[in-house]
């Protein structure tokens, strides 16, 4: 069975020791290495599909895990409402859009924060879900890129803060968001790569807004995006 460098680098973000939930399993194969190796005394897989769920049963029956769960540790529902509140140590969200995984965690925030520890793999709009942590009573423990075909993938683990109310550092729309100072601390080669990949979007966008005569303002607003973007790559 060969696993993504992205499932592996899940399984590594969990304490070990902890007890997890995985939302949106699909094959369960990070559950599947958190009991093959020892991490976790147990995992919940839960899926909004049934027939992903089939595929995490054939997952532990072909790594002659299945003795190790059982039945209620597989579950068809939406979001977080098959997991009761404080019913595992360790949430993880991965897959899903930045947006997606955002409605999931607001859907309930205290059984959200009845968790110690959350561990999320946006696809998309990361930027969004970041925004969200901050304004909603969470802390970024750590950030890391993980590699998975052409993608760099970010993984993000946060804790309940305690603290309601926070101080804006920048606008909602702000870059900084869904690029954060920090991401070159993750994986330098692969922040770099991700980073360039934006920068030369940015200049396409400008060079067909200029042709076009769009908004200056808009025009000088990406502008100080690739700015703030090159300076991350001198970093």
């Amino acid at each position: 069975m060969r696993l993504s460098k992205r499932i592996y680098a899940l399984a590594d973000a969990v304490n070990q020791g902890d007890s997890v939930a995985d939302i949106g399993t699909d094959h369960g194969y990070v559950p599947m290495l958190l009991m093959r190796d020892g991490r976790s005394p147990r995992v919940i897989m839960s899926d909004i599909s049934e027939g992903s769920l089939a595929k995490a049963k054939e997952t532990f029956a072909a790594s002659r895990l299945e003795d190790r769960v059982s039945g209620s540790d597989f579950r068809i529902g939406d979001g977080l409402r098959t997991i009761a509140a404080g019913e595992v140590d360790e949430i993880i969200i991965a897959g899903l859009g930045g947006h997606t995984i955002k409605n999931i965690l607001a859907d309930d925030e205290a059984k959200s924060k009845s968790f110690k520890r959350l561990i999320l793999q946006p696809r998309k709009h990361s930027g969004t879900l970041r925004y969200y942590l901050y304004t909603h009573g969470w802390d970024i423990e750590s950030e890391s890129l993980a590699e998975e075909g052409k993608f760099a993938c970010e993984i993000i683990t946060a804790v309940p803060s305690g603290i309601t109310s926070k101080e804006l550092p920048y606008p909602e729309e702000d870059i900084r968001w869904k690029y954060p100072p920090s991401i070159t601390e993750a994986d330098p080669v692969l922040a770099s790569n991700r980073i360039r990949w934006k920068t030369g979007s940015i200049r396409e966008q400008i060079a067909n807004m200029e042709k076009s005569g769009s908004s200056s303002k808009t025009i000088a607003a990406l502008k100080k995006d690739l700015g703030y973007l090159m300076t991350l790559l001198s970093q």
